[in-house]
């Protein structure tokens, strides 16, 4: 919400905290604000940051403060409570790769067949919606129903919608 108000100040960078966070968060939330800076530097007029608060809401891992930027007397800055809030979304995996048309995905959660599943675009603020409708096991190219995370490094062949670059972010609906 504050963007416009940082970005009139002249600051010329944010650091934004990712200290012991996973790169799906990092890379989640970088995405955001590069898109909200980015949309209010082209077109400052129509700048609506709602769009941006719903994308945060699916990654979050604590509540939104503010800090002392528009409150001196602001008393929530620590979660002592633990509470963790992205209750919807979960890291899916990472894709890593192509083998032909499958992509090699490094999953972090259990998947399966007809989860609804979101891929995080680099510079575009709206994900990419899809279900997983196949999978296959990554040494074997086996059709499989489910997968889940219980060895380092797993991985799981599937299709995905559009073509993904390395490193791209998928993330579970739960």
């Amino acid at each position: 919400k504050e963007i416009p108000e940082i970005i009139d100040m002249g600051v010329d960078s944010l650091k934004i905290e990712g200290r012991l966070k996973t790169e799906y968060y990092v890379a989640s939330i970088v995405n955001v604000y590069r898109n909200a800076i980015d949309d209010y530097k082209n077109n400052p007029e129509n700048y609506d940051y709602t769009k941006y608060l719903k994308e945060i809401e699916k990654i979050k891992t604590r509540g939104l403060t503010t800090f002392y930027f528009n409150d001196r007397n602001n008393k929530d800055i620590q979660e002592y409570s633990g509470k963790q809030y992205n209750e919807q979304y979960q890291f899916g995996g990472k894709v890593v790769g192509y083998d032909g048309e499958k992509a090699i995905i490094d999953i972090r959660n259990r998947l399966e067949i007809g989860d609804t599943m979101e891929i995080i675009v680099p510079h575009q603020i709206e994900p990419v919606e899809f279900k997983i409708e196949k999978m296959w096991g990554i040494d074997t190219d086996e059709d499989i129903e489910a997968v889940s995370p219980g060895v380092k490094d797993q991985k799981v062949k599937m299709t995905l919608p559009i073509k993904c670059e390395k490193d791209w972010i998928i993330r579970r609906k739960k």
